[in-house]
């Protein structure tokens, strides 16, 4: 290129703003990276001083298309925001004709930082038409910014766009958006993605508006397992404001969603839930998946008067119960409830034998060290303890007696007093509920077979990647990783003949089967479970059992 006189440039764009000659001052400022910086500087003075209709589109032109100026002058940038905030009407009407991708995408900036409602029709109008990546982009972010309503369904369009990045960045816009029609949008792209599927209800989450609570409480009921883990875990985060729709949740005639209420209410930990969980016991449902959640979630609230209602649930016909009502009363132990467990217990007879062996093996050290001055209680709990109660079972009362008065029973307890058994399998048990772990934990104990127990998904994954178990045991409904991620997971390693997995629902939760199916399990049981029917579900699957 040949040597630019600087001298004349200048006194070309002198010239051309005079004559207001727009095309020829474009020309002559797309050669200000080939001069002086001195020169740059008084050419861009010259044409700040022009009139707005002017030097904002020469000012457009050299921040849009000359970087390396733009940066070494960055107050150019604020002197084009104050002639736009003074003239808005000349960058609205050089949006509308420029042809430059660039510009436009640059102008479309400049529209959102400074607020510019006026701009939404034309933005809106290239979200419908155009299809360059960039522009598209800068328009979206600009409508975030200026937040006007009526750009939702423009922008909700583009959730289906193919472009990962500008789907992404439609979510997050339709988030700043904030309006139900936003919310709508955006929980009507759910089911197609598990991982925008939870990028999604963050958003919805961080609304901050009553629609958006709605709309998560909604999605309690949803039909994907992965859609549901995520809205009960942006619930839980919500806390106190999401109690009264879980509470109303409570009177629904829908087992898992009243399930999956008890489960937040429980992780929520406020005790303005204890009123509506202790009416729906008193309501005595059928369920007794309900009853189980009922009672695991007081077991995790602040109880005060009302705990000795506690006591009844150690009189529910299924085990599963009777270990999640036992713990809920060793944590909220007190005289009252410690009566109440007296009584069911006194008369010795096979239900206060079956009583004890609950309180053993949910590891109950509050029930066990008030009652263990009793002889109806301590020679049952302590032969319990010798002949049948799991290893760990055994050593967590051998820890809590060792430096009590009755640490002389440590030794008829200790863990390696146990005789050894012939295990049949190799299982591993994987829940985010603590509580269905400790019942896994008894039954697999009491059938014979080897346990290891996994709170977090991720977690067993990892595991089997190192140790292959003989057959997984998987809840469906669990945080960040479900059961069907997890056996999708777990197909990666091994075929279903090399790694059989059951999957361990809720009876309503039929809906996922196909899911589940699909994802690679094995089988499927139905909570609440028995040591019969897992032993059954293991025996179909695995031969050669001794």
């Amino acid at each position: 290129m040949s040597k630019i006189c600087e001298q004349h440039l200048l006194d070309e764009i002198r010239f051309d703003i005079e004559a207001k000659d727009l095309l020829k001052a474009k020309l002559v400022l797309a050669s200000l990276e080939h001069v002086s910086r001195n020169t740059q500087k008084r050419a861009l003075y010259e044409v700040s001083q022009a009139s707005d209709d002017f030097s904002i589109p020469l000012l457009a032109g050299v921040l849009a298309n000359s970087p390396n100026v733009s940066k070494s002058f960055p107050q150019l940038r604020e002197t084009m925001f104050s002639k736009v905030l003074d003239s808005p009407n000349v960058l609205l009407d050089l949006f509308s004709k420029t042809k430059d991708p660039i510009e436009m995408a640059f102008l479309a900036e400049v529209a959102g930082e400074i607020r510019l409602d006026k701009a939404t029709p034309l933005l809106i109008d290239v979200l419908d038409k155009g299809d360059d990546i960039k522009i598209i982009g800068s328009t979206l972010i600009s409508l975030g910014m200026i937040g006007d309503p009526s750009s939702v369904e423009a922008v909700g369009k583009k959730l289906y766009s193919d472009n990962d990045e500008i789907v992404i960045l439609a979510m997050h816009i339709l988030g700043e958006l904030a309006t139900p029609d936003a919310i709508q949008k955006l929980s009507e792209k759910l089911g197609q993605n598990p991982e925008l599927d939870r990028m999604i209800i963050h958003t919805i989450a961080n609304v901050q508006i009553p629609e958006a609570l709605e709309k998560l409480n909604e999605l309690l009921s949803s039909k994907y397992a992965h859609v549901r883990a995520a809205a009960k875990q942006k619930l839980g985060e919500i806390g106190t404001m999401s109690i009264r729709f879980l509470i109303n949740n409570l009177k629904r005639n829908d087992t898992d969603l009243i399930i999956h209420s008890l489960n937040v209410l429980g992780d929520i930990g406020d005790t303005a839930a204890i009123a509506g969980i202790r009416n729906l016991l008193f309501n005595e449902p059928k369920d007794a998946n309900i009853r189980f959640a009922a009672y695991e979630a007081l077991g995790r609230l602040p109880l005060d008067r009302g705990s000795f209602a506690l006591a009844a649930g150690l009189e529910d016909p299924v085990d599963n119960v009777r270990s999640a009502a036992a713990k809920a009363i060793d944590q909220n132990y007190n005289p009252v409830l410690a009566g109440g467990v007296r009584n069911l217990i006194r008369s010795g007879n096979a239900q206060s034998l079956s009583i004890v062996g609950t309180i053993i093996n949910s590891q109950c050290g509050n029930i066990f060290m008030d009652l263990l001055e009793e002889d109806f209680f301590k020679e049952p709990a302590i032969q319990y303890l010798t002949d049948k109660a799991h290893p760990e079972t055994r050593a967590f009362y051998s820890r809590i007696l060792k430096n009590t008065a009755f640490k002389d029973l440590v030794e008829h307890i200790a863990p390696d007093r146990l005789p050894e058994k012939k295990v049949k399998l190799k299982i591993f048990a994987v829940d985010d509920s603590k509580m269905v772990l400790n019942i896994y934990r008894t039954a697999l104990h009491n059938l014979g077979y080897e346990s290891m127990l996994f709170e977090y998904p991720a977690v067993a994954i990892e595991r089997v990647e190192k140790a292959k178990p003989d057959v997984i045991l998987t809840d469906l409904n669990m945080p960040n990783i479900t059961g069907i991620d997890l056996t999708r997971g777990v197909r990666k390693m091994y075929t279903k003949d090399e790694l059989p997995i059951i999957m361990v629902t809720t009876q309503n939760e039929g809906q996922d089967d196909d899911a589940a199916y699909s994802a690679g399990v094995n089988g499927i049981i139905r909570k609440p479970f028995t040591e019969t029917i897992i032993d059954e579900a293991l025996k179909r699957l695995v031969v050669n059992l001794s």
